[in-house]
């Protein structure tokens, strides 16, 4: 028997359902595990995340051609645009070639049995954790301060979207799909930039800076010695360690609530051990080698490598990052 086989992962249906109209995919049980995370990590104006759907989206086009991923896209009317703009977005495909190597592991799938945890729902989980540290870890936008933070991620999305939905007292006022009238905006906000990038990066003095500024209605949000410059053009990848540090996060939330039992008729030590879990994962998903893997080292030493990390970054504050796919601010 394969393993494959021997830990059966149920496979995630195409659900075909908007990042908008979340809620669609609560009744799916695959994603029972992401949604308890993405509304923590991820939450929306309505507590109902989006990132569930955009998941879903992801994990359904991962082997699709550019063509299929079009015409999809079409078909859920998440895109009217023609093929050759289609093309010209930038796409990170979902990557789950750590699949074999997740199931192959026996320690931490005795470990996963111990916890109670069904294993399909945990693989998704597994995959919406790396896929959304991979988006804001891995060639993203650079925030070099927080008080243009919102702009910045309403720009970065805006340049995607095929629909704007405005509310008023949480309610929509105004709703459009419109290609040219998006277009628009989204050239109205692309001239609003290049004006900006052009004063700040501009051999003038200080005080004309300012004016400039002013003059383009951002009084109030630029400090004088222009400390508050945004780049958004410059791209950058978060160090290794800090993607390790932010999936032990959202993993040790995950697990924290639950407790590990003793499985019968098992003849071998499994470990209950929370940080050892995270850790197999991160060996897993490739973000360590094999010494993440092995609860003891040659000298008969408690893994504490992740630990270690956690413990020299617990001062720190997570660098400020835009996801390209999940939307957010992290």
């Amino acid at each position: 028997m394969s393993k494959e086989e021997l830990h059966k992962i149920e496979e995630l249906p195409d659900l075909k359902v908007a990042w908008h109209e979340s809620y669609k995919c609560l009744a799916e049980p695959l994603l029972e595990y992401v949604w308890e995370v993405a509304n923590h990590f991820l939450p929306d104006y309505e507590d109902v995340s989006a990132a569930p759907a955009i998941f879903a989206n992801r994990y359904a086009e991962r082997n699709l051609s550019v063509e299929e991923r079009y015409e999809r896209a079409r078909e859920m009317k998440m895109f009217k645009g023609t093929l050759d703009e289609y093309k010209k977005h930038e796409y990170r495909k979902l990557d789950d070639s750590f699949k074999e190597k997740f199931l192959a592991n026996e320690d931490l799938q005795n470990t996963i049995e111990a916890y109670k945890l069904d294993v399909s729902k945990f693989w998704y989980l597994l995959l919406f954790v790396y896929d959304f540290i991979e988006d804001i870890g891995t060639n993203v936008p650079t925030l070099n301060k927080s008080v243009l933070e919102d702009f910045s991620y309403f720009h970065a999305n805006l340049l995607k979207a095929t629909s704007i939905t405005l509310k008023k007292n949480n309610r929509k006022s105004y709703a459009v799909e419109r290609e040219d009238t998006i277009r628009i905006i989204q050239a109205a906000l692309q001239h609003f930039i290049n004006t900006y990038s052009d004063i700040i990066h501009s051999e003038q003095d200080r005080e004309v800076m300012i004016k400039q500024l002013k003059d383009i209605g951002l009084e109030g949000f630029i400090r004088n010695d222009l400390s508050s410059k945004i780049s958004f053009t410059d791209k950058f990848s978060l160090d290794i360690s800090y993607k390790k540090w932010k999936f032990t996060d959202m993993f040790l939330f995950f697990i924290e609530r639950r407790k590990a039992t003793t499985i019968p008729n098992k003849k071998v030590k499994v470990s209950k051990d929370k940080m050892m879990l995270v850790s197999r994962l991160i060996y897993t998903v490739g973000y360590d080698g094999k010494r993440y893997n092995e609860e003891y080292d040659s000298e008969g030493n408690k893994n504490r490598m992740l630990s270690n990390l956690l413990r020299r970054y617990k001062n720190e504050k997570f660098p400020s990052v835009i996801a390209n796919n999940y939307m957010v601010v992290s």
